[in-house]
């Protein structure tokens, strides 16, 4: 009996994770009769792969450079084990190349545990490949959701639909902790990367869970004409609970889009709790259709953010916000600390806002950002921020410390008749044109009579808003920045005597709402007054520590400057306490929430070199920050 049980324990851990995972190696001048599991005994094909099972841990590797004509095909007698993942790479120089001709680059169904890394592959073409060229695929019941899939640093080029997708099509089966970075897709016919899954608007819950794409560019996604439905799309989130897209670029794409309702930039829809920051979405089109948008909060997407993004030059709004028919509720979104640059070249604007029948578009919040808009000989009806007509179940639209700039008699503010929205604390400054700002049918020539229609920028009793010119730098250069940083853009900052600074109004202590830590530059945001625009920060770096340091005479961290890796502790604050640590670029690093004992490490290891803010505060809620030096 005991050996039985004893039996049973080994089956359950082997079958778990694979102690003796085999690395295979394929070469074009290796041989399939060969062992495979060394250089000098490479394999030559594709199809060994295919034909062989992949335990779990096992790691295929292709010549760095060679160019190897098939597709990988795996599926659930293929690792499928989250902990244990299959690896697919390359060895060698450079990425080896994976030619599938007119079928898939790499299609993984109902597995788990996958690595696709330093690899290109590479379709016939646009015109002629009809398939995707990287598929992840979950067709099973039951709510299953499989888990750890990461690309990492793949080019995906020629293919007829979605260069990379994770898709699944039944209840709420799909896949969680996936991962999508340093990915290259370009000449597309359909889409760039996608996630998608099952849904309706009775559909409760989200398909996948915990998804992020990161450091990725995605461009020349042409699209189709397709009377059916958008085509041309970079990036576009559906069905997931939890997903983050960062430092990524979508350019040039929907060309050939005939339909009106997308395609776009980057953008989600049907989501949750989704964050889109830091990235640059430009000279999108909208082909022969509509929106060609830099970004998008889209149909049935709550609680999400859209921060610290650059947009410019697309056919669309910037930062389109919106609901198609019949779509689950769309609630409780934040857009702040963005920039949009002539953008609504063919339609929309800076900002635009719509709701479809059957829906309901409820509560979101707009601020600090910041919208530089020229005339368009193809968009008369352009605006800084502006509603579509279409369906007016809209509330909650609340509109704050936002730049607004026009030239050469584009509108200010265009919300019709059936709409509203709360705006305050607001600049406005249209130039080379008298100042315009069309409200619910009427079309006025100041703050001053649009306040006292609407009580638009005033609070209780205090009047806000300012009609002046912010003088931003270097409006409207058009600069592209990827693959440098959002916040390294050298626009839209407010010089000193710029009118926007401390100039808005405090969303903190009037709305009770959490700013965030930094402005689109990267600056900390000091608490009192707020400046108006995307700058909402100090002027650089070092004014900005000056500001947040305070009260800091007493607090003593040592050693400081810290070796990286060694730890810091703190003297001079009452105990219990929480501590955080923050990067110059605003960006929290570490958090511990309560701290007991005066002597507790702060850890300093893998931090980049350079300086940080250290905030604290004790148990009655008192704050106290001083600079650490990481060396």
């Amino acid at each position: 009996m005991k050996n039985k049980i004893l039996t049973a324990f080994i089956t359950t851990l082997l079958s778990i994770v694979k102690l003796n995972a085999t690395t295979y190696y394929l070469s074009p001048s290796g041989n399939d009769a060969n062992s495979g599991t060394s250089i000098s005994q490479a394999w030559r094909t594709i199809n060994k792969i295919n034909s062989s099972t992949l335990a779990a841990g096992d790691i295929v590797l292709f010549q760095g450079g060679g160019i190897f004509t098939g597709s990988i095909y795996i599926d659930n007698t293929d690792g499928n084990n989250a902990s244990n993942p299959l690896v697919f790479s390359s060895y060698g120089t450079g990425k080896a190349i994976i030619n599938s001709g007119t079928a898939m680059g790499f299609y993984a169904q109902n597995t788990q545990g996958i690595t696709v890394s330093n690899l290109i592959f590479e379709g016939s073409g646009a015109a002629t490949n009809p398939t995707d060229g990287v598929m992840i695929y979950n067709g099973l019941s039951n709510n299953t959701r499989l888990s750890n899939i990461n690309i990492t640093n793949l080019e995906v080029r020629n293919y007829g639909k979605t260069g990379i997708s994770i898709a699944s099509s039944a209840g709420n089966s799909g896949y969680k902790n996936v991962i999508i970075d340093g990915a290259h897709v370009h000449h597309i016919k359909t889409n760039g990367i996608t996630t998608s899954g099952y849904t309706s608007q009775s559909h409760v819950g989200w398909s996948h869970q915990n998804v992020t794409i990161k450091n990725s560019e995605i461009h020349d996604v042409t699209g189709y004409a397709d009377a059916g439905t958008h085509r041309g799309s970079g990036i576009i989130l559906g069905q997931v609970d939890g997903g983050l897209i960062e430092k990524c670029s979508a350019h040039h794409n929907g060309s050939a889009n005939i339909h009106c309702g997308g395609p776009g930039g980057i953008w989600a829809w049907d989501c949750n709790s989704i964050i889109i920051q830091s990235n640059e979405s430009y000279l999108n089109s909208s082909g022969t259709g509509c929106d060609g948008l830099g970004f998008d909060l889209d149909g049935g997407v709550t609680n999400s953010i859209m921060q610290y993004n650059y947009s410019h030059d697309n056919d669309g709004a910037g930062y389109l916000l919106g609901q198609y028919a019949n779509a689950r509720a769309w609630t409780n979104n934040i857009v702040r600390y963005n920039v949009s640059e002539n953008d609504g070249r063919t339609n929309g604007g800076g900002f635009t806002l719509f709701n479809g029948p059957g829906s309901s578009m409820s509560g979101c919040k707009i601020y600090n950002n910041s919208v530089y808009l020229t005339p368009s000989a193809t968009n008369p009806n352009v605006g800084a921020f502006t509603f579509i007509d279409w369906s007016k179940n809209i509330s909650g639209i609340e509109v704050y410390n936002n730049i607004f700039q026009t030239t050469g008699g584009a509108s200010l503010i265009d919300v019709p008749v059936g709409y509203t929205a709360f705006f305050a604390g607001n600049l406005y400054w249209s130039s080379g044109a008298a100042f315009r700002i069309k409200y619910q049918g009427t079309t006025y020539s100041s703050i001053a009579a649009w306040r006292t229609a609407t009580n638009n920028e005033k609070v209780n009793a205090t009047l806000t808003g300012v009609t002046a010119n912010p003088n931003f730098s270097n409006a409207g250069s058009g600069t592209v920045m990827f693959p440098n940083q959002t916040y390294q853009l050298n626009a839209y900052k407010l010089p000193a005597g710029s009118p926007a600074l401390n100039a808005g109004i405090n969303l903190t202590s009037l709305y009770s709402i959490n700013v965030g830590a930094r402005d689109f530059f990267g600056n900390p945001i000091a608490s009192g007054a707020a400046n108006i625009g995307a700058h909402g920060g100090a002027n650089n770096i070092a004014t900005a520590i000056g500001t947040v340091i305070k009260n800091s005479a007493e607090l003593v961290l040592y050693p400081n400057p810290v070796r990286s890796g060694d730890p810091i502790f703190v003297k001079g604050i009452e105990l219990p306490y929480s501590a955080e640590l923050i990067s110059i670029t605003g960006q929290q690093v570490w958090k511990k929430d309560k701290i007991e004992t005066e002597r507790y490490p702060i850890p300093t290891g893998n931090f980049a070199a350079g300086p940080y803010i250290l905030l604290l505060k004790d148990a009655n809620n008192q704050e106290k920050t001083n600079k650490v030096i990481i060396q």
